[in-house]
């Protein structure tokens, strides 16, 4: 009788040990590939877009003649503080101040620092992107000797950022959110504006690179998820008539728009 008894438990035990293995294999992960990917795009995607603004904004902050492009995208952003110094250089000289003709080229160091809030959406929907920027740069402004007909801009810097994405709620009810931490080396490499900016808004060359390394961390009711991950995201200039560029994440594309900050078309 007890070895019945024992039996019994023990076919209890595995169908339960079963059962569990069936559900953890069917329950979907909280952070795939294709989250990475857009993720990824998404948070890489908006410094991007704040950079194209920030070099437009250092050719503001260093006088330089020429109005800049209508678009709200363009100079600092509201929500962020972008702290500024500059050296204008006349060849290998250093000026007290820069001069519209004499100038050719400016170099400016900036921190940008701040938060925002947003509607964001991917592959489960329309989601709240809060983001907290922690960046730094070295931009250098060239070709500016005499009446220019176009400027280029190169620099490096760093970042370390924290991005929320919050659902209201998934597919069974419960609250959903992923945390995005981190750290990035940046590079402008010899992005070009043609002149005036009032008709040629966009960069017409170059690209802005940035090797992104970090994690995704995601709760779904008491399931919670982590994955690295270590990226090279890229933009390579012209954009389209609407600002719309294509963004490589590895070997991953999908499409930013530099106004709206959206993210399209991953493949």
């Amino acid at each position: 009788m007890k070895r019945n008894q024992l039996l019994k438990a023990a076919a209890a035990g595995l169908m339960m040990v079963a059962l569990a293995a069936c559900n953890d294999a069917t329950d979907p992960a909280l952070v795939d590939d294709q989250q990475v990917t857009q993720d990824v795009a998404a948070t890489s995607g908006d410094a991007i877009a704040t950079e194209v603004g920030t070099l437009l904004g250092n050719e503001v902050f260093a006088a330089l003649p020429g109005p800049r492009p209508s678009f709200s995208l363009f100079g600092d952003p509201a929500d962020l503080v972008v702290t500024r110094t500059r050296t204008c250089y006349d060849g290998t000289q250093v000026q007290t101040q820069c001069d519209p003709i004499t100038t050719d080229s400016v170099v400016t160091t900036l921190t940008i620092d701040g938060s925002f809030t947003r509607q964001h959406t991917g592959p489960r929907g329309t989601e709240t992107m809060t983001r907290a920027v922690h960046q730094a740069r070295r931009h250098v402004i060239s070709g500016l000797d005499g009446q220019e007909t176009s400027r280029t801009h190169n620099g490096v810097g760093t970042g370390n950022d924290t991005t929320q994405f919050t659902a209201t709620q998934n597919e069974g009810g419960a609250s959903h959110s992923r945390t995005v931490t981190e750290s990035s080396l940046d590079s402008v490499q010899n992005i070009v504006f043609n002149l005036p900016h009032a008709t040629n808004p966009w960069p017409v060359s170059g690209s802005i690179v940035r090797r992104v390394i970090g994690q995704i961390t995601a709760t779904s009711g008491d399931r919670t998820e982590t994955r690295s991950f270590n990226h090279r995201v890229s933009v390579t200039f012209p954009a389209d008539a609407q600002g719309n560029v294509t963004i490589t994440i590895n070997e991953k594309t999908c499409t930013l728009n530099l106004v709206t900050r959206t993210i399209t078309n991953c493949s």
